[in-house]
């Protein structure tokens, strides 16, 4: 920690954020396998994904409007997002890119030693909030591309006015 008590640097914050949001990713895998003793699999796959995509719609009603595919990535910049995933952004007028480095959230369900088809899974139903976040536009799309959940290097999300 730096020297100031009460102050902690980027590299410090980054990392007490990243163990965050590992914290919901384990809270999130713990209550899938429960739930999945008492509901089929699908059921409970069909349930995550409502509730997650019902917080992409949650996060959606608070962007500004009009709301356009660089506001995606520049608020995901400006809040801090960008060094806590280790993301590149780019965008024009029209389309956006987020590739995404780092992710917390798989990180912990390997930790966890769940199968990749696992990981490919929770993360796919992780990724609805974006999805949802995208539906809660009218003028938008979010189009996923690779992930870190299927074992690529990065996640790459295209944000899209229509």
């Amino acid at each position: 920690m730096s020297d100031n008590k009460e102050m902690v640097t980027k590299e410090e914050m980054i990392t007490k954020i990243r163990a965050a949001i590992g914290d919901r990713a384990t809270w999130f895998a713990l209550l899938f396998d429960e739930f999945c003793k008492e509901l089929p699999e699908e059921k409970v796959i069909e349930l995550s994904r409502k509730a997650i995509t019902r917080y992409g719609f949650m996060k959606s009603a608070k962007d500004p409007e009009p709301f356009k595919a660089k506001d995606w990535v520049i608020r995901h910049k400006e809040k801090g997002s960008a060094d806590v995933f280790d993301s590149d952004i780019e965008y024009d007028d029209k389309q956006a890119t987020q590739r995404m480095k780092a992710c917390a959230l798989v990180d912990a369900w390997k930790a966890m030693n769940y199968s990749p088809e696992k990981i490919d899974l929770f993360c796919d139903i992780a990724m609805d909030g974006d999805r949802g976040r995208a539906q809660g536009h009218s003028n938008i799309t979010m189009e996923l591309h690779e992930t870190i959940g299927k074992g690529c290097d990065f996640c790459r999300l295209v944000i899209k006015e229509n």
